[in-house]
């Protein structure tokens, strides 16, 4: 996937204020996939593409709550969203790793994981900027369409509903980590569209009237750790992702 080089700098800048606050992560464990230094991307067809983009996203989902939470002053809850990617996510990316020859980014995470206690912050940052960059790498090494982008973007903001409904019932929170997961696959998203330089200019319209709604929805998240009701069912997330597959389905999407 193509990212804009003012997105990889803005991030980094973001996640160099980030990095700081995540000490306290308990210790996790990768396994390494393919030990080269290149992407080589042909063996996976587009839909391949699409699904490992996905998942690379979810991952960094999951990261940025993370860095989110522990900034707001909450790093135990943070320490869950951390360790999220090792447990359930990262192994799934393995068959891809393979096929495009990658090494992956297990030491990246790793080494991140043994400066959660360090009292280095420089060296924090460096770690967590590291498992970023590499991501970045990867995810823009994958030179994903406009419209695969698309798949990807509504990939990520389904789940995020779905995640949602099964965290909020009754404008009260019922599982507030799938509450936490779906504001961090929202964000991704929107940056995902926002920092590409296809959906930008006069020929965009209907792609900047999509960013309007990304925003929109992100109102249905007060805070990540709220204190009281939450206004919304979540419904505009499903239409938002209904939205955004009949957009990846248009054959005229060509930016």
């Amino acid at each position: 996937m193509k990212m804009s080089t003012v997105w990889a700098a803005r991030s980094i800048t973001r996640l160099l204020i980030w990095t700081a606050l995540l000490a306290g992560t308990p210790q996790m464990v990768f396994s390494a996939s393919v030990s080269v230094d290149q992407e080589a991307t042909q063996p996976l067809s587009p839909a391949q593409r699409i699904e490992y983009v996905t998942k690379l996203g979810l991952i960094q989902g999951h990261l940025w709550v993370a860095a989110q939470l522990v900034e707001a002053g909450h790093p135990e809850l943070g320490a869950k969203h951390a360790k999220h990617p090792g447990q359930e996510v990262y192994q799934e990316l393995s068959p891809f790793f393979s096929a495009t020859k990658s090494r992956g980014f297990a030491s990246e995470l790793e080494a991140m994981s043994g400066r959660f206690h360090g009292e280095s912050k420089a060296d924090f940052r460096r770690a967590y900027v590291d498992v970023m960059s590499t991501v970045a790498n990867i995810v823009d090494a994958q030179s994903l369409s406009a419209q695969a982008k698309l798949r990807v973007v509504g990939a990520l903001v389904k789940q995020a509903s779905i995640e949602y409904q099964a965290g909020v019932k009754d404008s009260a929170i019922v599982d507030l980590q799938e509450y936490q997961d779906a504001r961090g696959f929202v964000e991704i998203a929107h940056e995902l569209l926002a920092k590409d330089s296809r959906f930008q200019g006069a020929a965009s319209g209907q792609t900047n009237e999509l960013l309007v709604q990304i925003r929109a929805v992100k109102m249905l998240w007060p805070s990540l750790k709220p204190s009281g009701e939450i206004l919304g069912d979540g419904h505009e997330l499903a239409l938002l992702s209904a939205t955004l597959e009949t957009m990846a389905n248009e054959p005229s999407v060509a930016y």
